[in-house]
């Protein structure tokens, strides 16, 4: 959670800072680079977070190639960091494919099957870590979506823990959303719908468009999203006494 102007810290509002690898730092023109993977696992090795978030999304985990790559991956990590640091890959178990999930029928069907093939890199993971985004202001659709994820996300066996964005993505495909930030009864919702299906909850942000380039938002701590989100956590026995922003 990156924004401009942001008057203090997530950490006293109840939340704890995830740490994430993205792509740039494990994969050089889309193939394995062994000695960032290895920078990275050192890093990892001094400071011994307790979970770490690989993002990795040039590779399709659904093939064979992309799953190979991916598994290379963390397993070098894994063998050069402390067991108890977990490890997980941000949003490709499973597979997002919200007009799909959505659609139902035969579309639906393959993206199972699709996911199912992911098996043995969730078997290498600590934590599934689904992407939840936010595409278009539907809730009704928006839930059955989550509802199909994240019971896909528990077939693999592994904690579950889905991301939400607190604005709406940046491609959806109604233009007028994108960026935005969510209504906070809809955010409220997506919380509590993490909360009855999954294990855990990572937020992540935040864009926002200015000119040809993608900038930070500002934070604007009246938003409806961030008082239900505080509201959450309060009622979910988290301490934000000293939460100020």
């Amino acid at each position: 959670m990156r924004w401009n102007k942001l008057p203090g810290s997530f950490s006293a509002c109840g939340m704890r800072t995830m740490t994430i690898f993205y792509e740039s730092a494990l994969v050089t023109k889309k193939a394995i680079d062994l000695a960032k993977i290895d920078k990275v696992a050192a890093q990892i090795r001094s400071a011994r977070p307790p979970l770490v978030t690989l993002d990795i999304e040039c590779w399709d985990p659904a093939t064979a190639s992309g799953r190979d790559k991916l598994i290379r991956v963390i397993e070098r990590i894994r063998s050069k960091v402390p067991s108890s640091v977990k490890l997980g890959y941000w949003g490709i178990m499973p597979g997002y494919a919200y007009p799909d999930y959505v659609a139902g029928g035969s579309r639906l069907a393959r993206q199972r099957t699709s996911n199912r093939s992911m098996r043995p890199l969730a078997a290498k993971c600590d934590w599934i870590m689904p992407s939840l985004y936010t595409y278009d202001g539907n809730r009704t659709r928006w839930a059955k979506f989550a509802d199909i994820i994240l019971a896909e996300a528990n077939a693999y066996g592994k904690p579950v823990m889905p991301w939400l964005w607190p604005q709406f993505h940046d491609q959806s495909p109604d233009k007028k959303l994108r960026y935005k930030l969510i209504p906070g009864e809809f955010f409220r919702s997506e919380l509590e719908k993490a909360r009855s299906r999954a294990d855990a909850v990572c937020l992540w942000g935040t864009r926002a468009k200015s000119g040809g380039s993608t900038d930070r938002l500002v934070w604007q701590p009246k938003a409806s999203w961030w008082r239900e989100t505080k509201a959450f956590l309060k009622t979910t026995g988290h301490d934000i006494k000293g939460c100020k922003i």
